[in-house]
């Protein structure tokens, strides 16, 4: 395949030398969104086997000094091409399908962090169209899975840029498609909000960290709050050996503060709990 992209990283620290960890991180998680892509069009979301991984693979051309420049292909062989969803898929489908998901995490993320709740229709044809206010945006269905697969490592590049990396950007030779600035490093970071009105909930706490008084712990049915896993913290200046003693009980009562955000893909969304108190 002769199809060539680039990815590129600028910024001050980058002008003598190429810091390692900048370059492996941002090559790392920029593998992973394309990764994201080919799975997300096979319907999966586990990682690449090592043999899949003989079959589609990203190739750097070569490398410029300056900044982190990389020019690369994408590489399907030619036996994968047997595959029945292989069959119309090419390099660049894989491209135009990650700046698609690109483009919808940067849509809705930016609206939620105006405080907008985008909202979603789902077609027959399992395309969607998304809603913003008196706006709509429409995509192929595939683009929602892989950007919500794919927005952790959209996260992890956007806080490069805090690393004195002021541009990343990729595309085609003739065209960028994908730029995040110094002014993105919180775009897929939303902030929440504490309510201060106490709940009690029944549930296992199963994970403690004494070292950081924070743990995990599941929340039984019929409760205020959907029953699930959450994440937690101490409240205040307690004694954490009641909370380390509670994973040996099968349940417990909690008061806890709730804390929120919006979530662009579901709605409000607990994002952790605040324990003022545990009992029997």
């Amino acid at each position: 395949m002769d199809e060539r992209y680039f990815f590129k990283l600028e910024g001050p620290i980058l002008e003598d030398n190429i810091p390692l960890h900048i370059a492996i991180e941002s090559l790392s998680n920029f593998q992973a969104v394309v990764d994201k892509t080919y799975l997300g069009l096979k319907g999966e979301k586990k990682r690449l086997s090592k043999k899949e991984r003989q079959f589609f693979q990203l190739r750097a051309q070569s490398f410029e000094r300056g900044s982190l420049l990389t020019y690369f292909e994408i590489f399907f062989a030619a036996t994968q091409l047997t595959f029945p969803f292989m069959v119309s898929l090419g390099p660049q489908n894989v491209w135009d399908y990650t700046k698609e998901s690109f483009n919808f995490l940067k849509l809705i993320y930016s609206a939620a962090q105006k405080g907008a709740q985008p909202t979603y229709t789902f077609h027959d044809n399992k395309d969607f169209t998304v809603h913003i206010g008196d706006t709509h945006h429409h995509y192929h269905g595939q683009v929602y899975q892989i950007g919500e697969n794919a927005l952790k490592n959209y996260q992890n590049l956007a806080h490069i840029t805090e690393q004195g990396v002021s541009a990343i950007t990729a595309g085609t030779i003739e065209r960028e498609d994908i730029r995040l600035l110094e002014e993105d490093k919180n775009l897929f970071d939303l902030p929440s909000e504490i309510d201060n009105t106490p709940i009690e909930l029944k549930c296992e706490i199963f994970d403690f960290n004494k070292f950081k008084n924070s743990g995990r712990l599941l929340v039984a049915e019929e409760q205020v709050l959907p029953q699930g896993e959450y994440s937690f913290s101490i409240y205040g200046d307690q004694d954490n050996v009641n909370y380390i003693y509670s994973m040996l009980r099968p349940q417990v009562t909690v008061t806890c503060l709730k804390e929120s955000r919006i979530n662009p893909f579901a709605g409000e969304a607990v994002f952790r709990l605040h324990i003022t108190g545990v009992t029997s």
